[in-house]
């Protein structure tokens, strides 16, 4: 398991050797969808110390959709609930980002959730100024 003290609040990494880039790739897998990283925000951004995976769906279905989160229902909800429950959440929860109870169908965060929005800030901001400054907006090399 990986301490989060061991990084600075700028976000520079701490790098130990070969361990520290397997867990960088193992993170950085899990963080390569958008849903998971919602997942990630919507937890950060919470005040609560769990949420049930109906509310992550419909919030990410409503905001997937560009609807009020009270219409995010149907099929667009299930699509969602069904990929969060059988891939998204088992991912972010094999690496310690959140802690998913299935049987209870709730989410919380785990010791790898600050780790994970300090990497979602620093790749969003990134390619913010790519985008701003090359004045493209779909060419990221």
């Amino acid at each position: 398991m990986y301490d989060v003290r061991q990084y600075s609040a700028l976000g520079e990494l701490i790098m130990s050797g070969e361990k520290d880039e397997e867990f960088l790739s193992v993170l950085y897998h899990a963080l390569r969808t958008h849903r998971r990283r919602r997942v990630i925000r919507i937890l950060a951004e919470t005040e609560d110390k769990s949420v049930t995976v109906r509310c992550l769906a419909r919030r990410i279905a409503s905001t997937e959709h560009d609807i009020p989160r009270a219409q995010a229902t149907g099929e667009p909800y299930r699509n969602v609930y069904n990929a969060l429950t059988q891939t998204h959440l088992p991912v972010l929860a094999d690496t310690d980002i959140i802690s998913y109870n299935s049987s209870r169908q709730t989410v919380s965060p785990s010791s790898n959730l600050q780790i994970a929005v300090l990497l979602v800030i620093i790749n969003a901001s990134t390619v913010q100024i790519i985008q701003k400054d090359t004045g493209n907006n779909n060419r990221f090399y």
